[in-house]
């Protein structure tokens, strides 16, 4: 059986970042916290920071400041 936690041959884990290349940070519109990264066409959801409901057609970016 094998470990889960096997490194490669140089001590370094293999990450690729190509994979987040596509990938929008989610801010929260009422306390500016991150909520997420990723790429989706809606969601609802609860901001862990101020507990109110963030839904995708109030979010925030953080880049350019406009809802989508």
């Amino acid at each position: 059986m094998t470990s889960g936690n096997i490194k490669p041959a140089n001590g370094h884990p293999d990450i690729d970042f190509k994979a987040n290349a596509g990938l929008i940070d989610h801010y929260c519109p009422f306390c500016d916290k991150k909520l997420f990264k990723g790429n989706v066409a809606s969601f609802n959801m609860v901001c862990s920071n101020c507990n109110k409901l963030v839904r995708s057609q109030k979010d925030y970016h953080k880049e350019n400041k406009t809802p989508l």
